[in-house]
């Protein structure tokens, strides 16, 4: 019987970002703020036209972008999105999960099908992109895992029951990859955002962008749960 094995990852890039939820918000100022730093970056999203306007807009600057379509809420497709991902030469050594499903509900009237939807976008895309990228962080000798985490994971609300049970569920899947993930250099971050993001206000999405740029410098191996309360 012949001895199959698997290739040897690439190792990861830390000066790639990998962005996952490259809305408007949080992901697209992450990205300008990567890039005015000279990174390169991946960015991720459903929709493939608001990508390529944000690429545009970031290519328009300089930076090297690379554009992906994939959906949290199929796990499958996000897999197999970012494995063609890390089958390249210099795949991100950063990457931000910046992704939840934002919909007024309550545990009681919650349908089974609604509850496991949300635990799919909000949790178990990230621990999808995770496995992914961790066999390249770690032959790279270590790399970076952010998420953007909310106040509810601390104080729950009962009319945003299953973004509660996210960004909770979130910050489990972070704390127990930092356990994992420590000896490996690997750093792990939850960034928990206490108030309501918005252009103009403490909590601008490029005040956000700016403290992940610092996590990125500063963070050691392991986990920390970061807490923004505005700027």
């Amino acid at each position: 019987m012949s001895d199959v094995s698997s290739p040897s990852p690439h190792p990861a890039d830390a000066r790639h970002l990998l962005v996952i939820g490259a809305g408007p918000g949080i992901g697209a100022a992450t990205a300008r703020r990567f890039t005015r730093d000279g990174y390169r970056v991946t960015l991720v999203a459903r929709h493939r036209d608001k990508l390529e306007e944000l690429a545009a807009d970031l290519r328009s600057t300089g930076a090297e972008v690379a554009v992906v379509r994939a959906d949290a809420a199929d796990p499958g497709q996000l897999r197999e999105a970012l494995s063609s991902l890390y089958a390249a030469p210099n795949p991100p050594g950063v990457v931000l999960y910046n992704v939840a499903q934002v919909t007024p509900d309550d545990l009681l009237s919650a349908a089974p099908e609604d509850l496991l939807g949300a635990h799919t976008v909000d949790v178990v895309g990230g621990v999808v992109a995770a496995q992914v990228a961790v066999p390249a962080m770690r032959a790279a000798g270590g790399g970076t895992l952010l998420f953007t985490g909310g106040g509810l994971a601390d104080q729950p609300h009962p009319g945003l029951a299953t973004l509660s049970l996210g960004k909770l569920g979130l910050r489990g899947v972070a704390n127990l990859l930092g356990a994992q993930l420590a000896e490996d250099g690997i750093r792990v971050r939850t960034l928990t955002v206490n108030g309501m993001v918005a252009p103009g206000t403490p909590f601008d999405p490029e005040h956000i962008a700016e403290r992940y740029r610092r996590l990125v410098d500063e963070a050691k191996p392991g986990f920390v749960d970061e807490h923004f309360n505005g700027a």
